[in-house]
């Protein structure tokens, strides 16, 4: 073999090498970026299930938020309800006794300042006795007194601490007189509970309701 065959040899040989080597280089560089890719995919496919999964969570806490406040908004119902029909039997018993009152202030079975004071008593209590508590006993039997009919009562009450601000209206009438003439009166006074029982605890004022047609 010549000088220039041999060169020329040479010169395959380094080409093929370095053809070779390019080609296991490309495919490493394949394989390299292949695994990249499957990892990207990998990662791309975790990112999106833990998006999801927080995506989950959010709503969960939301559905948990919103049930809770669900659940606060329906014991607070439950509380009001509770509290209404409790005022509502409250103002059941103060019609009662405000009932008991009238009756005993306009018909009184002793005709009598005294008479009408003890009618009324039981239902009083505090300031409200001494209020009403007479000077000296005198008739009140006049122009038909105890004729005297009370209709159409309606209490309103009002909690105010541990007493109950109150203001019946009702219509009184004179059965002796005029069955058809009725004069609507406001009584206002503040209530109290004693015992188990509700009384008059502050009277304010019982006057007729000027500009009113029953």
């Amino acid at each position: 073999m010549n000088r220039k065959t041999a060169l020329v040899s040479i010169m395959m040989i380094f080409a093929l090498s370095a053809g070779a080597y390019g080609w296991v280089s490309a495919n490493t560089a394949n394989k390299n970026i292949s695994e990249q890719k499957q990892k990207l995919s990998t990662m791309a496919s975790k990112n999106e299930s833990l998006e999801t999964q927080l995506e989950a969570l959010k709503i969960s806490n939301q559905v948990n938020h919103a049930s809770s406040n669900s659940d606060s908004a329906s014991e607070k119902a439950d509380t009001t309800s509770s509290q209404s029909d409790n005022l509502t039997d409250i103002t059941q018993k103060i019609t009662a006794m405000m009932n008991g009152l009238l009756q005993g202030m306009y018909s009184p079975k002793t005709a009598t300042t005294m008479g009408q004071y003890e009618a009324m008593k039981p239902y009083l209590t505090g300031e409200a006795i001494q209020t009403f508590m007479p000077d000296r006993d005198t008739p009140i039997s006049a122009n038909g007194f105890q004729e005297t009919t009370i209709n159409d009562l309606r209490v309103y009450v009002t909690p105010q601490g541990d007493d109950y601000l109150l203001m019946a209206r009702y219509e009184l009438g004179n059965n002796k007189t005029n069955t058809n003439k009725k004069t609507t009166m406001v009584f206002q006074g503040t209530v109290r509970k004693v015992s188990n029982d509700y009384k008059l605890a502050a009277f304010d004022s019982n006057r007729a309701l000027s500009g009113v047609t029953p």
